[in-house]
């Protein structure tokens, strides 16, 4: 089922155009979208370029980290861009490509905007503990740092799902790298208060693992 035909009536016919082009660039790598997507990004992209036409730009604190961690919705947004530019001649911003990425992302399962947005700020609150905690910045285009990124999105996600991986690694990475496992230690500890949500202590020894490569990447 798709949204209303009531709904579709409000929305201007070059604006259906814009997002419907965007859901066509979507299928095209993602196969199955959700067209119920069709109304909120509607609305969000007639909204982005009324404030860009006011001169009114909005920031997104979390675009580097949903560009790392949705590269393919990302990719679709940008495509967005180019249609937006054509259509309306209007130059949307970074910052705005990557709310549309997190629409595109959210038409991909049931996770809503909401929920892939809090998935980023939490990725994003991770990174910076684990910056504070090897007091130095980790460098985004790093394969680790990409890789560290991503499996903090999927244990965020299996938290939220109550799911949990199988195999305890925790005794052999708590003896080889203790310092990162202290660390992953504090992090699921404060993931678990975020999410309100128990975290079994078998995710601890995954994210020491991936907090080693980086540490090994910075030095």
């Amino acid at each position: 089922r798709g949204p209303s035909r009531e709904l579709i009536n409000e929305i201007a016919p070059e604006i259906l155009e814009i997002t419907n082009y965007i859901i066509v660039e979507a299928e095209k790598i993602f196969k199955k979208v959700d067209k119920n997507i069709l109304c909120p990004l509607a609305d969000h992209i007639a909204y982005a370029i009324k404030r860009i036409k006011s001169s009114e730009q909005i920031s997104n604190p979390l675009t580097q980290d949903i560009k790392a961690l949705f590269p393919e919705e990302y990719e679709v947004a940008r495509k967005g861009k180019d249609i937006i530019k054509e259509i309306k001649d209007v130059e949307i911003n970074e910052d705005e490509i990557g709310y549309i990425a997190l629409h595109i992302h959210s038409s991909l399962g049931d996770e809503k905007v909401s929920q892939a947005m809090e998935i980023a700020m939490l990725v994003r609150a991770c990174i910076t503990s684990i910056e504070d905690s090897i007091g130095k910045q980790i460098d985004i285009e790093s394969l680790s740092y990409n890789r560290l990124m991503s499996h903090i999105k999927y244990m965020a996600a299996r938290i939220l799902k109550g799911e949990t991986i199988k195999l305890d690694m925790n005794d052999y990475i708590s003896e080889r790298f203790p310092k990162s496992f202290k660390i992953a230690e504090r992090i699921c500890k404060k993931l678990g208060r975020e999410l309100k949500k128990d975290i079994k202590d078998v995710e601890i020894g995954y994210l020491a693992m991936h907090i080693e490569r980086v540490i090994l990447d910075e030095l």
